[in-house]
């Protein structure tokens, strides 16, 4: 069975203007179990043949077949899958992977026929100990000796069980000694069965083939059988992998530890771009989210859907010419002409603020605040009794002389235990009152959005409003109320029903502008599109960082790719295809951008939880925008990697290894 079957074989290289013609119709057929010995001198286009023989190369014209296969009509999938399987290479510069092992150089091949990686180590060690490396398995090529590497490059070659063997010059670098134990384990591997084709220029060398074929000037001259073709045995060599393309696992592999890790600083700086910019990203949108869950608590203390009318705090010329228009300021009137012309109201209250000192005892409060209220106060504010009851109409049709302590109140007078606090009476200014409520205790922050005010409930004492106004002092034109709460139905119409309002209280005012109307919801919205304003704003600063740091991983892939011709070359040697070599370079670029999208994400977590810490802020992070960030550097990763793993991929094999 012929092996190889060439016909009219012509290489052509375009060098400028000039054609250089290394190969002119070549007709050649080697027989499976020949050792053929090509020479020539040096230029005369034997390395060319040999390339076009390993399927490196591909011919201008004429007809290849190997193995009963046309080669000319092979895609790179197939050609690769034939030099993975058919073709074992044996390289004059030994062309060994420097940053790998014995074992793992002579199971490179089988790396690319989906061998798992178990078994390609197991096979390489089976490899390494037939030719007397068994103690050089662990070292790199930079641990061996010029004869040791070049038995590594012959095991490489037999690892995939090849039918051929090609060797460009083995013995050109060596010693006098070193290659002829080359030669002789060249002619034991040809013994075992395998074709072998020699290039050398050396006719020492050539005279131990079975067959000479000498070539000048890309011609064959003369083709001499030196000696009869003994007996074959067959070789217990490895079996081929059925796999047929390398796996994801091990495409990871060769990016993590042949890319990024046999480069760390570099790697590294690679990243801060992306680093850089997810943590921009994590920081910044915690902060805004931390202060938006912050103003959102903050209208919850108020109430969702409400809408205020606040009395405006008068001086001087202006109350006076105010009250002149509106003598009551705001009062009990607004609110019963509000709920009637006004829909989509739930519930309302009202209250009256005033100073006055808490004493049980020996125990006082000089800093509450004491309120008069009316209405549905706990369901308005969202704010509701912890023990005993609240005030209700029947307090407030009465006069009742009865109170509700806040929780701060009520534990600075010594009421917050499991007694009965609702029986104690205390002093509100030099009126006695009998406490009976004691109110939950209420989380206060001060307000972050602007017209919004917040109280501390806690230092509240609540009585009803007839009593406040029965039982203490009226300051004269003060405004009847503080302020009017309402909590509407809905959130869809408060800008629409806040104007009504606006209008109602206006014409019982006689449009006197002693009050303000509120709607703390959406002046949370308009806090809110203003923080969005700003994630916009950091967003695209953010972007700007992953544009250059997608940039840089361009920058750095390419010289990679420049600095790692050879690699590439080797590779293909072996079997790699171009979607093979692709795969490689943009998983080194996905993994680049990855960890660099990771660190980022652990740095802006850092950050937030040191700006919490140092000043303050209040941070959320979110953790669909966490992982959006990290997608996206990925995505960054793989689109800048894309074009230099391209360039990789269509790298001609022979220009690689001639690199």
């Amino acid at each position: 069975m012929s092996v190889i079957e060439i016909k009219e074989l012509t290489r052509s290289y375009q060098m400028g203007e000039h054609t250089v013609h290394a190969l002119k119709g070549v007709n050649l057929t080697i027989d499976e179990g020949e050792f053929v010995a090509i020479v020539g001198p040096s230029g005369s286009g034997k390395t060319t043949l040999m390339y076009i023989l390993g399927c490196l190369d591909q011919p201008s014209a004429g007809s290849y077949r190997l193995c009963g296969h046309e080669v000319a009509h092979l895609d790179d999938r197939q050609l690769s899958r034939i030099r993975n399987r058919e073709i074992g290479y044996v390289f004059q510069q030994y062309n060994l992977l420097p940053d790998l092992s014995v074992v793992d150089n002579i199971g490179l091949g089988l790396t690319y026929a989906g061998t798992p990686l178990a078994s390609r180590r197991a096979a390489g060690a089976d490899l390494a100990r037939s030719l007397g490396l068994e103690h050089r398995i662990a070292h790199t090529p930079r641990e061996l000796s010029g004869g040791q590497m070049q038995r590594v490059a012959i095991a490489r070659g037999l690892a995939c069980r090849p039918h051929l063997i090609l060797a460009d010059e083995p013995t050109g670098n060596l010693d006098t000694k070193t290659g002829a134990e080359i030669m002789e384990v060249l002619k034991r591997l040809n013994g075992d069965g395998h074709t072998v084709v020699l290039v050398t220029h050396d006719p020492s060398v050539a005279s131990q083939a079975s067959r000479v074929v000498r070539i000048v000037d890309g011609e064959i001259v003369s083709d001499e059988r030196s000696q009869a073709v003994g007996p074959k045995r067959e070789s217990a060599r490895v079996e081929p992998a059925t796999g047929g393309r390398v796996t994801d696992a091990d495409v990871l592999r060769i990016a993590l530890h042949e890319g990024i890790l046999a480069h760390k600083l570099r790697s590294f700086l690679t990243m801060l771009g992306i680093i850089f910019g997810i943590s921009a990203v994590i920081a910044m949108t915690a902060i805004t989210e931390g202060g938006k869950q912050r103003q959102l608590e903050q209208i919850r203390q108020i109430g969702m859907n409400n809408i205020q009318v606040r009395g405006l705090d008068l001086e001087g010329s202006r109350l006076s010419r105010l009250r002149r228009m509106s003598p009551y300021g705001v009062a009990l009137t607004d609110l019963e002409a509000v709920r009637t012309y006004v829909t989509g109201i739930e519930a309302a209250t009202a209250w009256k603020a005033i100073k006055a000192e808490v004493r049980l005892g020996d125990k006082s409060v000089d800093d509450a605040n004491t309120l008069g209220i009316t209405g549905d106060f706990e369901s308005v504010v969202n704010f509701h009794v912890g023990k005993g009851r609240f005030l209700d109409a029947r307090d407030e049709a009465t006069f009742a002389r009865v109170c509700v302590l806040g929780a701060g109140v009520a534990k600075r007078l010594g009421l917050d235990g499991e007694g009965d606090a609702w029986r104690t009476t205390i002093i509100l200014g030099d009126e006695p009152f009998t406490v009976v409520g004691v109110m939950s205790s209420k989380r206060f922050t001060e307000s972050d959005i602007a017209d919004v005010s917040i109280q501390d409930r806690n230092r509240d004492v609540y009585l009803p409003y007839a009593s406040l106004r029965t039982y203490f002092r009226k300051e004269d034109r003060a405004s009847r109320l503080d302020a009017i709460s309402l909590r509407m139905s809905s959130d869809e119409r408060l800008l629409e029903q806040s104007l009504a309002i606006k209008r109602i209280v206006g014409d019982l005012h006689n449009d006197a502008e002693d009050f303000a109307i509120s709607v703390p919801l959406e002046s949370l919205r308009q806090a809110q599109r203003t923080k969005e304003i700003f994630n916009v704003i950091i967003i695209v600063i953010a972007a700007i960082s992953l544009i250059v740091g997608g940039i840089g991983i361009m920058n750095i892939m390419l010289a990679t790719v420049t600095e790692r011709t050879r690699e590439i070359g080797i590779r293909r040697a072996v079997g790699a295809s171009r979607r093979d070599i692709l795969r490689q370079f943009l998983a080194e670029a996905l993994l680049i951008s990855l960890f660099g999208g990771l660190l980022g994400l652990a740095l802006g977590l850092t950050a937030g939880f040191l700006i919490e810490a140092l000043f303050g802020f209040s941070v959320a992070f979110n953790l669909w925008i966490m992982a959006l960030a990290t997608l996206t550097s990925m995505g960054i990763g793989v689109v800048f990697g894309l074009y230099p793993a391209w360039l990789a991929a269509h790298m001609n094999p022979v220009d690689a290894l001639r690199n």
